[in-house]
């Protein structure tokens, strides 16, 4: 095992997936390349609840906070046809990014921690399970390292996770860490 890819989501499993990869990485000597698929479905309730957003600076939480009380915006009968993920109170691109370097930032200081080589990587999309098993295939990565379960539980239980989509669909050993 020379290469091992880990999304994150900066949910508690990732977390948890971060220091199992870790462990393998330093028993093989791997290299590991840090992933973020940008969480362009998730509420602005649910990104304040990741762990030390405000490392990403005051105005990151002070704009989610004012998204939050903001009124829900009314969606056309297309748009709500067209994705199951809608949020109701949707966050900026730029935002959203500014969360995902967060998220890898913080990966990469436990990474660093450790002794163990890092790569970031991030991109935007809007099916995160095909960006991971892409990433995957760029990267030849020999394994994907993930969270079983992300920031929606309750998603996982009615449409399937992306963990179960990726460990279906990539060429690569899987490991979902609950």
């Amino acid at each position: 095992m020379k290469a091992i890819l880990v999304p994150t989501d900066g949910s508690s499993t990732a977390e948890k997936a971060l220091e199992v990869a870790l462990d393998l990485a330093q028993q093989h000597k791997a290299a590991v390349t840090l992933f973020h698929v940008l969480l362009k479905d998730k509420e602005p309730d649910e990104l304040l609840r990741l762990p030390e957003l405000e490392a990403a600076g005051a105005d990151v939480v002070d704009t989610l906070r004012k998204i939050s009380r903001a009124p829900e915006p009314e969606h056309t009968a297309e748009e709500l046809m067209a994705g199951r993920n809608l949020p109701s109170r949707p966050v900026g691109e730029d935002l959203l990014r500014r969360i995902g370097e967060h998220i890898l930032k913080r990966a990469q200081a436990q990474a660093a921690a450790r002794g163990v080589p890092v790569e970031t990587l991030e991109l935007a999309s809007d099916r995160p399970a095909e960006a991971i098993v892409a990433a995957a295939r760029a990267n030849s990565a020999d394994a994907i390292v993930m969270g079983s379960r992300g920031l929606r539980y309750i998603e996982a239980i009615s449409y399937g996770s992306v963990s179960q989509e990726v460990c279906r669909t990539a060429n690569c050993t899987c490991v979902a860490v609950h």
